[in-house]
């Protein structure tokens, strides 16, 4: 029997084409175009999801967050004025 052909890299071009459901701090930064302060400010304060995976026995895991979660939130902000955003709800100044 023949083995089919599939061409070198074809099976990480697959893998690519379908997003992630969870992304650690810089592979969501990098997905969305914001900074990776912002990404962890924005889970620090809980505008999107995220889960800290921790493997038995050490003391340290990996922060991964839900790529819906941060879709919703950059969604949220679509015709909406900056004051108007949770995250500036506590900075000074006004419009104008």
């Amino acid at each position: 029997m023949a083995k089919k052909y599939q061409p070198t890299g074809a099976r990480e071009a697959v893998a690519e084409a379908i997003p992630p459901k969870w992304f650690g701090i810089k592979e969501a930064a990098h997905y969305s175009g914001l900074s990776k302060s912002l990404i962890e400010l924005l889970v620090r304060d809980g505008h999107v999801t995220s889960s800290n995976v921790i493997r038995p026995g050490t003391s340290r895991g990996r922060r991964l967050i839900l790529r819906e979660s941060l879709d919703s939130w950059i969604e949220a902000g679509i015709e909406r004025s900056p004051s108007a955003l949770a995250m500036n709800a506590n900075r000074g100044g006004g419009e104008g």
